[in-house]
């Protein structure tokens, strides 16, 4: 039986979740004839691929409290019913691909390239569309871009956002660009690319970036540009949440005691675990707004954001991490919530909604191996 409270947890809507199988359904549908695969190996194109927080245990040697984990669902035809979930970084994870497609139905050519594709996935703190695009662009992987629900007016809009930011860098450390807008085009594309090391090397000395993580940085900013954007398209929608979750937290008449206490202890932990997640966004993106201004804008110190810009591989990941559950929260109570009226919905519903926000905002998971889900 379908799990109706397990298909927002997996929904493409979810900038923590790609959901590979129903994206290749609205792609085949949209290519009938001959549809573009996402994977090399057909099998893997049923699996969902979700951020998540990583053990306190293994952060250490990942380098990262948010991993990639593969679900492997039970039905194919409905991967709300249950499926298992190992992280990418997990021990076993070629045998667990293997077995989930099946004796003889992948190579080692088809696994190594299939690899190549969760390992650009496993660079990102979240799965925005944007960002996925983006990095296979970089990455020279070529995946179709029905994959990526982005619209032509939505990456102009976002590109030329970014594009913006970028341009008063090019213009401090290349005293060329300021008499050309097609040199200081090209190398802000440079930038945009995050290839030629040697094209961006008098803005790498200018900024005093090491040169062995300069690409990295240099996405890393990138990447906090994007979310920043994003956190300004958000801040409405997760005030709402935060409105509504009060106003449902109350006693409701005729509900078990120990679901009552359930759900007001759930709600209290989102009503937390939400502002944090939120302060850590907001106080990222003030401290890099401000250090922006003061170098390109104001022009009275550059300590701040060339600190900034040497942490900002450290700092991508955080904002991102923290944007991701906020959205995925958002996305869950959205679409659970919608359909009635003022968003009063019933009981049961309001629990289910409750635990849903438990599992999207927990501090910490067990273990790592795989797991039922549903």
């Amino acid at each position: 039986m379908t799990n109706k409270y397990l298909k927002p947890m997996l929904d493409a809507g979810s900038p923590r979740v790609y959901n590979c199988n129903e994206m290749t359904r609205r792609v085949t549908a949209q290519h009938p004839e001959n549809t573009p695969a996402f994977f090399r190996t057909k099998a893997l194109n049923n699996i969902v691929v979700i951020k998540d927080t990583v053990p306190e245990s293994e952060r250490r040697l990942l380098g990262s409290s948010v991993g990639t984990k593969l679900y492997f669902p039970f039905n194919e035809q409905d991967i709300y019913e249950g499926g298992r979930t190992i992280f990418l970084h997990g021990k076993g994870i070629d045998r667990a691909i293997e077995d989930y497609c099946g004796e003889g139905a992948i190579t080692k050519e088809s696994l190594a390239a299939d690899l190549a594709i969760l390992n650009v996935l496993n660079q990102l703190p979240s799965l925005d569309p944007f960002l996925m695009k983006d990095a296979f662009l970089r990455a020279g992987i070529d995946i179709h871009e029905a994959y990526f629900e982005v619209s032509a007016a939505l990456w102009e809009e976002i590109e030329n956002y970014m594009l913006q930011k970028f341009e008063p860098l090019i213009m401090a450390a290349f005293p060329n660009a300021k008499s050309s807008d097609e040199i200081a085009r090209q190398l802000i594309d440079k930038i945009w690319e995050g290839k030629d090391i040697e094209a961006l090397m008098p803005l790498i000395t200018a900024f005093r970036i090491p040169k062995e993580r300069a690409l990295e940085i240099f996405s890393a900013w990138k990447g906090i540009v994007y979310y920043s954007y994003q956190f300004g398209r958000d801040q409405n929608s997760f005030f709402d949440l935060i409105k509504w979750v009060g106003e449902n937290s109350a006693p409701a008449v005729g509900v078990p005691a120990a679901e009552m206490k359930e759900l007001e202890k759930l709600f209290t932990l989102t009503r937390t675990k939400l502002r944090q997640e939120w302060k850590t966004v907001d106080e990222i993106i003030k401290n890099y707004q401000e250090s922006y201004d003061k170098m390109f804008k104001e022009q009275s110190s550059s300590a701040g954001f060339l600190s900034f810009l040497q942490n900002s591989d450290k700092t991508y990941w955080e904002v991102g991490n923290a944007l991701g559950k906020i959205n995925h929260a958002i996305y869950c109570w959205d679409v659970m919530t919608s359909r009635y009226d003022d968003r009063k919905v019933p009981w049961a519903n309001r629990l289910a909604i409750a635990r849903l926000f438990g599992e999207i905002l927990a501090e910490d998971k067990k273990s790592t191996t795989s797991v039922a889900w549903g």
